[in-house]
């Protein structure tokens, strides 16, 4: 092999590391969906994505690192959900908003697993992640106020975590969903009661005054 073959051939190609780099974010977020940030290593994550442990230090710099990353990614995902529904108003923003939230389950169900994980493990970083969540059910209701779809008095910072809690509350039920209620919290059957139950809890409630 000539000396002009051997230099024109980078020994780490770009794609090889742009693909080993997305290995390793996509094992992260399943092994600290599955047992959480502290207990797990990174050579286990080095292991599971199939690339060598000083990868994570050449695109992360650290555990720590890849897990921004992987947040900074599964926040990215829910801010496009939410963007997706603003062509809508009122309840109907609500619907338009579970359906794509089941679609985004479906295909990437270990996202919602890590915010589950991340977020009952309690540290500075679910921290700053439950912060962010709420960012963006805030920005749906000023949204839904600027646009006059808002009851006059409505508790708009409540109004914000009512619609955190409805966005969590069905992935820490998961865990338990199949054996108490027979189905996936994700099924489709349960989303569309649901979704129907949750819109007349917005609009109008369901106790008598």
């Amino acid at each position: 092999m000539s000396k002009s073959r051997l230099t024109s051939e980078p020994k780490n190609p770009p794609r090889a590391r742009r693909d080993g780099r997305q290995r390793l974010i996509l094992a992260g977020r399943r092994l600290f969906a599955e047992k959480g940030y502290s207990a797990t290593g990174v050579r286990e994550i080095a292991a599971r994505a199939g690339v060598s442990i000083g990868l994570i230090r050449t695109h992360f710099g650290s555990k720590a690192g890849l897990r921004e990353e992987i947040e900074r990614q599964v926040i990215a995902q829910i801010e496009e959900l939410c963007s997706r529904v603003s062509v809508h108003l009122g309840a109907e923003a609500l619907e338009h908003l579970v359906e794509d939230a089941v679609e985004w389950v479906e295909r990437e169900r270990d996202a919602l697993l890590y915010l589950r994980s991340a977020l009952m493990e309690k540290t500075p970083g679910s921290q700053v992640l439950l912060r962010q969540l709420l960012g963006i059910m805030r920005q749906f209701v000023e949204m839904n106020r600027e646009r006059g779809f808002l009851q006059d008095d409505i508790d708009e910072e409540w109004a914000s975590i009512f619609l955190l809690i409805d966005f969590l509350g069905p992935a820490v039920l998961e865990p338990f969903s199949e054996e108490e209620f027979g189905k996936s919290m994700y099924h489709r059957e349960m989303v569309k009661r649901r979704s129907a139950f949750m819109n007349r809890v917005v609009t109008r409630g369901f106790l008598k005054s």
